[in-house]
């Protein structure tokens, strides 16, 4: 039978043995350093190590979580010796982020597992195959590949696929978001996401406005689809949830074990999900309701929990407003004490008292009355709680069953030979002596040998052989029974240890860090942007945003080499299954007019390379090189690099890839790409590309773009990046280039912008007018 993983979240030390009680094969968590959920009660390294330990002696897998981006002083300064301990000690994977960290653990640790992050963004086969290729053995897929993409990247990488199953879904692809970063400094990609996504927001087009939580999906539940996940090939079925309570990890990894089990042992026929199991999931949390993903869809309304961001609880009976003001409820499901109700006024109650099916409840009702009946929803099932606490959080120590023959004859060492597993270890203890008062008894040998205490194991069967009148003290028998399971601890745990034995050696990169001359790039979306950028003398390079907009691109390019300026097409932020045949023909038919490409994501830049292209390619910033590490990857297959945008300057200045890179020095940074669209979630999707407007409660406003080309929203920041004025400063270190960001902006902006930039690089103090940002070109994020 095919083994299935169920993968639980630990937020703790406590959460883990929670989930492993409750039948989570394994789980994946952060260390005290570089994991994505930087504010969860994460294990310290004492507890890390006993993590592993307490994994292995029960026959389950952990995972540790590295899966940010790092800088240099971080991958260069700290990461070997924070991996080192866990890894000798028999960590199973880390789960990675960035190519620089998978790079340098491949290198150091060569025989410990990879697991590519769902934050590296990895959304087709060749991709997959790439990271294969270079150490990792599992891919965590995006949430939102559907199953036959799913299926795909098993059948064609042949790597462990694991699949997120349940709980909260990103609005953005996950590894491409700088919403939290920007707005508030806290960067997810450094596993600080403030999650503004949660939030109330106000969409406006020229047909509609819409206000809610626009960007907050429900949360994910798929247990009955297990058996079409199953089917596509997924072996580990991962449940989100580290910044949860550990009932949560246990009560999903209990349900998804069993869900997983009844399709391997009854198949399909006997495969159905009974409805109080998802009553208990609702109870425990949900946003809005559950919805299953993007597994048999591209986005949509249903998917969207824009009333409410946060637990919204299950519904338990309709309530109706009676003469006295009172709130009259009957309820549908059995409520008990201390359950909480939340009304229609957003007021909760605790229940002091149970209440059956069919019975009546009245309240207190202080909200806005109404005449129709409205649904109560109950937000904290007591008894659910309890339920799972008892069983698997207060209870939830394991022991694992030994069994055991004990050899007790006088003039010899005691003798206990112990069988666990595929395991025979055999432990001796003192000389037994003959009796001069009270021999032992098989009874009192007994009782003194169960007593394991909080040792993880427990004899199931102990078979006693005792000669007549032998004698053995307390002590004797209880440091016997001690060294044996020691024993056996020893016998589980020395195969899993490790010793490291390559080093880290630093780089000998001699690359001379320099003002130079230093060339303009401008990326333009709009014809009147192009026309006006290759009017201006100075540019080198006018990147064109590729939308699927074949003439206008064949237009863009004749106006830039008619000048003599190079041409780019910026290729799309995301390709997917579907629309990767139709890029690649519409790219083959263009190639004779571009002279480059900047390329947003693996996918296309081996698309390109697969495809016989040779033109030169340029990362842009979302291909993160964080580090040198990261650099050195990708200088291996781009010909130039732009410069992460979470840096700031003295860190900027610390990249050795600062000689061949650009940098970003003005424009509207785009904060999320999303497969949603937030045409459809208001209303309905026109199929036709445009700008709109998203304005948060302080009435910032936030470009959206619908790029429907290749179906996905850009979100852009509110207000543009602006550093012409610290140029001088910025080229100090190096810079191959600077590049100016164009979205809706006017011909006359750009002209502007371009003649600002090139006065700032001849030496002139250029400011700004108006509303800018410097990112986080002074500030850095944590």
């Amino acid at each position: 039978m095919r083994e299935i993983e169920v993968l639980a979240p630990a937020g703790s030390f406590d959460t883990m043995k929670a989930a492993y009680k409750a039948g989570a094969d394994a789980v994946y968590m952060g260390g005290p350093m570089f994991g994505a959920r930087a504010y969860a009660d994460n294990a310290d390294a004492g507890q890390m190590l006993s993590a592993i330990d307490y994994a292995h002696l029960h026959g389950r897998k952990l995972y540790m979580t590295v899966n940010t981006l790092l800088k240099n002083t971080e991958i260069e300064g700290q990461l070997e010796d924070y991996i080192r301990p866990f890894y000798e000690q028999g960590l199973d994977a880390v789960i990675v982020q960035d190519l620089g960290v998978m790079e340098m653990i491949h290198t150091l640790f060569p025989d410990m597992a990879i697991h590519a992050s769902t934050q590296m963004t990895v959304c087709g086969t060749d991709y997959g195959k790439w990271l294969r290729d270079h150490g990792a053995s599992r891919i965590v897929t995006p949430r939102e590949l559907d199953l036959s993409e799913i299926a795909d990247m098993k059948q064609q990488t042949g790597v462990e696929i694991e699949t997120f199953v349940h709980g909260a879904l990103c609005y953005c692809y996950s590894g491409q978001c700088l919403m939290s970063s920007m707005i508030g400094g806290r960067s997810g990609n450094r596993g600080r996401c403030a999650q503004p996504c949660r939030l109330p927001w106000t969409f406006r087009s020229d047909s509609r406005e819409k206000s809610g939580y626009l960007l907050s999906p429900k949360d994910l539940c798929s247990l009955q689809l297990l058996p079409d996940l199953i089917d596509a090939g997924v072996d580990s079925l991962k449940i989100e949830g580290r910044m949860k309570k550990p009932e949560y990890a246990a009560l999903t990894a209990y349900l998804y074990r069993k869900y997983t089990d009844l399709y391997l042992t009854g198949g399909r026929e006997h495969y159905h999900v009974d409805q109080s199991d998802l009553e208990q999931l609702m109870d425990l949390y949900n946003r809005g309701g559950f919805t299953d993903g993007y597994f048999y869809r591209h986005n949509g309304q249903e998917m969207m929990s824009v009333k409410r961001p946060n637990h919204s609880g299950l519904n338990i009976g309709q309530g109706r407003i009676n003469r006295r003001g009172e709130m009259e409820i009957q309820p549908m499901k059995t409520l008990g004490a201390g359950d909480v109700l939340e009304l229609p006024d957003g007021q909760s109650v605790k229940l002091d008292k149970a209440v059956s099916v069919g019975g009546q409840l009245k309240v207190k009702y202080t909200g806005k009355p109404f005449k129709q009946t409205c649904s109560v929803m109950r937000t904290r099932n007591e008894s659910l709680i309890q339920s799972v606490t008892e069983q698997y959080v207060k209870n939830s120590d394991l022991k694992e069953k030994l069994y055991g023959y004990v050899s007790i004859s006088k003039d010899l060492p005691a003798r206990i030979d112990v069988y666990y597993r595929d395991m025979h270890v055999c432990s001796e203890g003192a000389v037994v002596q003959p009796a001069q008062k009270r021999p032992l008894t098989e009874e009192e040998i007994r009782r003194r040998l169960m007593k394991t205490g909080g040792t993880p194991f427990e004899f199931d069967q102990l078979e006693i052989s005792l000669e007549e009148d032998c004698y053995m003290t307390v002590q004797e028998l209880n440091r016997f029974r001690r060294e044996a399971l020691d024993a056996v601890e020893r016998a589980v745990l020395t195969p899993f240890r490790r010793q490291q034995s390559s080093i880290s050696q630093p780089s000998n990169d001699s690359r001379k860090r320099e003002k130079r001359p230093v060339s303009i790039s401008v990326l333009a979306s709009s014809r009147a942007q192009v026309l006006a950028a290759s009017k201006v003398d100075g540019i080198r390079r006018i990147y064109f945003n590729y939308e699927g907009n074949d003439d206008l691109a064949v237009e863009a390019a004749a106006m830039t080499h008619g000048v003599g300026k190079e041409f780019y097409l910026a290729m799309p932020y995301i390709l997917r299954n579907d629309t990767k045949k139709q890029c690649l023909s519409k790219i083959q038919k263009l190639k004779s007019t571009t002279d480059g490409f900047l390329v947003r994501n693996m996918e296309t830049l081996l698309m390109l390379r697969k495809a016989g292209f040779d033109q030169p390619c340029i990362s842009d910033y979302n291909m993160y090189c964080m580090n040198d590490r990261a650099g050195r990857v990708y200088e291996q297959m781009m010909d130039q690099m732009t410069l992460p945008v979470e840096l700031n300057r003295r860190e900027i200045a610390g990249l050795q890839s600062t000689v061949n890179s650009e940098m970003i020095v003005y424009g509207y940074q785009p904060l999320m790409v999303s497969a949603q669209c937030l045409m459809k979630t208001t209303g309905k999707c026109t199929k036709e590309p445009g700008y709109y407007e998203l304005e948060d409660r302080r009435h910032k406003k936030f470009l959206v773009h619908n790029v429907c080309a290749f179906c996905y929203n850009l979100i852009y920041n509110s207000v543009p990046l602006y550093l012409m004025d610290v140029l001088d400063e910025a080229t100090e270190s190096g810079i191959g280039g600077v590049r100016l960001q164009f979205v809706n902006e006017t011909g006359d902006t750009v002209r502007a912008m371009a003649e600002a930039c090139i006065r700032a690089l001849q030496g002139e103090r250029v400011t700004a007018a108006g509303d800018f940002t410097k990112g986080h070109y002074k500030r850095g994020v944590e």
